[in-house]
C-alpha cells in the first residue's frame, strides 16, 4: 500500500471487522470515510467474470468520463490483465483478506497516470463474502489533463494473504522442536 488513503481505508476496514474475517456492508459508514468517498467503490460478485459496481465515487467516474453503476469492473481490463484482476478479486473474497494492484490508467493519446487499486472484502446481507470495498487512487498527483482513461495496464499485484491465526496454542511446540538429524550428524 503506497498511498496514505489506501492505508487509511485499510485501517478503517480492519477496525470494522471486529475480529471477524471481513466486516459487513452495513458496518461501513460513508460519513466515516468522507475524505475518501470520491475514490471509493463497492463491487458485488455475481459470478467469477462479473464483479458489478454497486457504487462508484465521483473521482473514478470523472477520470473515465462515464458512470460505473451496474457496470462490470472487469470491463476496465483486457487480455491477461483481466485474468489477473479476476484472480486478484476472487482471491480477496475467498481468503478473505485485502488485495492491491498498481496499474497505469491511459488515455487514447498515450498519457498515463499510475493508480493504486485496493480491494477489501465485505459480507453482504446474506452473510456471504461477496462484495469488495475498493479504492481507486491516482498516485503522485498526476492527471490525464481532462482526457478520459480508456485502458489499464497492470504493473504490480499484491494478492490477498491469509492472516495468521490469533490462536497460538502450538507455536511454542514448533519453536522448541529439536531439529532432525541425519545419520552423520553425530
Amino acid at each position: 500500500m503506497r498511498h496514505d488513503n489506501t492505508k487509511t481505508l485499510f485501517a478503517y476496514w480492519d477496525a470494522r471487522r471486529l475480529g471477524r474475517s471481513a466486516p459487513t456492508r452495513g458496518d461501513i459508514a460513508p460519513r466515516d470515510l468522507a475524505g475518501l468517498l470520491s475514490h471509493l467503490f463497492i463491487l458485488r460478485r455475481m459470478d467469477r467474470d462479473h464483479h458489478i459496481f454497486r457504487l462508484a465515487g465521483t473521482s473514478l467516474c470523472q477520470m473515465h468520463a462515464r458512470e460505473f453503476k451496474d457496470q462490470n469492473f472487469l470491463g476496465l481490463w483486457r487480455g491477461h490483465d483481466r485474468q489477473h484482476m479476476t484472480a486478484l478479486i476472487e482471491g480477496a473474497l475467498s481468503v478473505p483478506a485485502p488485495a492491491c494492484a498498481l496499474a497505469d490508467a491511459a488515455s487514447l493519446d498515450g498519457r498515463s497516470v499510475e493508480v493504486e487499486i485496493a480491494l477489501l472484502p465485505l459480507r453482504g446481507p446474506e452473510g456471504w463474502v461477496d462484495r469488495c470495498l475498493g479504492l481507486y487512487q491516482p498516485l503522485q498527483g498526476r492527471s490525464l489533463d481532462g482526457r478520459p482513461a480508456v485502458r489499464h495496464i497492470l504493473k504490480e499485484l499484491r494478492p490477498a494473504v491469509e492472516p495468521e491465526s490469533s490462536v497460538q496454542v502450538f507455536r511454542g511446540l514448533r519453536e522448541s522442536r529439536v531439529p532432525a538429524r541425519a545419520a552423520n550428524d553425530f
